[in-house]
Formats: structure tokens, sequence, C-alpha cells
């Protein structure tokens, strides 16, 4: 009889360790099994690329400095995607303007400080690859940003691997200052927070309500993940050198993001590649 009772007692802590190391909880002595459910976290990066061709040049920025046509930032920025930017945007006009984005729902403006050649002549940029990741992949599920967030990233004091500069196809050989690329093309990098606070759009210095991630997670005051964005922008072939540098005067990139994308359309790509840990590489549409 004692031998019964310890075979039975052995086969209910093996159920129970299998139920366990299934992520199932039983309460002793229940005769119901209830389901631990969790909030779903994609365990691996996904992302998606946006490619976005030079808009204009302009020294604007309505974000830092906004008021009425005519109004002048500090220094004079490169545009790419959205080509309605100027002092006096507003949401509902960039939303409603036309982009130079691969994918048409992107109407996202994008910006940065423009590059001066060693004879103070503007350089020309080609494009900026805009990369859309699920960073940090195994923290919380990707939220999409909220309509009309506005955020800067970047600048003097922050280096690699947040900003820098390398030459094309060469992005983990990143450094804080330009490199020289003969001719081939060199490459501004900003790499944009993903923690976000969760209830600010902006802030007074445009960077307080976003955090970058600490490891493997987001800070408890900034705890909701948004997508990282990484800004790759390319320059014409051979304007390259540590005699370059940027109109704020710096050789430490910056950049803007203005979430004035179709909203629909950037949580459609937020579901369907970052938070299914999706590789969804360049898209169109």
């Amino acid at each position: 009889m004692r031998k019964k009772e310890e075979q039975r007692k052995l086969r209910s802590a093996l159920v129970l360790l299998v139920l366990a190391t299934l992520g199932i909880s039983v309460a002793l002595g229940a005769t119901k099994v209830a389901s631990s459910p969790a909030a779903p976290v994609a365990e691996s990066k996904g992302v998606f690329i946006v490619n976005c061709p030079f808009s204009h040049r302009k020294q604007v920025d309505p974000i830092v400095k906004p008021g009425p046509p005519g109004t002048l930032s500090g220094h004079m920025h490169d545009f790419m995607g959205n080509r309605s930017i100027d002092s006096n945007s507003t949401y509902a006009s960039a939303n409603g303007a036309s982009t130079t984005c691969g994918h048409s729902g992107d109407r996202a403006g994008y910006w940065t400080p423009s590059l001066v050649a060693p004879n103070g002549s503007f350089v020309q940029v080609r494009r900026a690859l805009v990369y859309y990741r699920n960073t940090p992949a195994q923290y919380g599920t990707t939220t999409a940003f909220p309509p009309d967030f506005r955020i800067v990233a970047g600048g003097v004091g922050v280096g690699p691997p947040n900003a820098g500069w390398s030459c094309e196809q060469d992005a983990s050989n990143m450094k804080a200052t330009p490199v020289n690329c003969g001719s081939g093309l060199m490459v501004l990098h900003v790499r944009f927070p993903s923690c976000w606070d969760g209830r600010n759009k902006d802030s007074a210095d445009h960077r307080s309500h976003m955090r970058y991630a600490t490891g493997s997670s987001c800070p408890s005051s900034h705890p909701v993940k948004v997508p990282e964005i990484f800004l790759h922008v390319r320059y014409a072939p051979g304007a390259s050198g540590p005699s370059y540098k940027l109109s704020d005067g710096t050789v430490s990139p910056h950049a803007d993001f203005w979430n004035t994308w179709v909203q629909s359309a950037l949580e459609q790509k937020v579901n369907q590649c970052l938070r299914a840990g999706k590789d969804c590489g360049q898209v169109t549409g």
C-alpha cells in the first residue's frame, strides 16, 4: 500500500514538472488546470527598411525652431522623405504631403545637418536608408510611434554605436569623425533610442521622453518599446574624409524624426515585421 502511494506521488510530481516546463501553472489540490498567458514578445530582431532619397535643403527645423515662413534654424538641413517640411509645417500639412520614400505610406520627415565640403560647398545627399528594428528583441512588444511623435537623436557627446561615420557597407566599423572612402560613398549614421515614457510625443529638449535600452530591457521610467530607427545617409561619391564637417560646425551627426506617416501603414508594418520578429527587407508600395 505504501509503495503504491509513493508511486502515485512520484507520477504527480512528474506531471507538475512537465506542466511547469510548458509554462502551465497548477494549483495543488485543484481539479482545474489554468494556463498562464504571457504578452507576445518577438524574440528575433524584426526589421523593415525604407529607402528615402533626398527631398530638399533648407535652413529650417519645425521641431527645434518652428515658426512662420522665413523662420531660420541654427544651421542648414538636408531633408529626406516628406517633401513639404518647412518652418511652419503642421502634422496635418505634412501628413497630407507627398514623399520621396519608396513606401508611399512613409510621409515622415527625416533630416540631418547638411554636409559641408572643404571648399565650403554643400555635399549632395543621395538617399537615406531608414531601418525600423525590433530592439531590444526580448523586451516587451513593439508599439508604433503615435501620430505627431517627434525626436532628435545624436549630436555632440554621442558617438558610436549611436552616431558616427563609415564607408558604404561598413557600418560595423563606425567612427566618430568623417572617414576617407576614396571614390566610394561616405555614410552618416544616427541610431535613435527605442524606449518611450508612454506619455509625451515630444519634450522641451526633444530627447527626454526617450531613452536607449539598457542591455536587453527598457528602463522603468521609459517602459514602452517603440521601433528603433537607425538612419543611414549616403552622400555623393568621393565626398569623404576628415576635412568634411556638418553645417552646425561639428563632426558629430544628429538627426530629427517627425512621425507624419500614414498611421495605418506604419502600424501595419510594425505588426507584420517587428511584432512578428520578421525580416521584411526593403518595403515598397
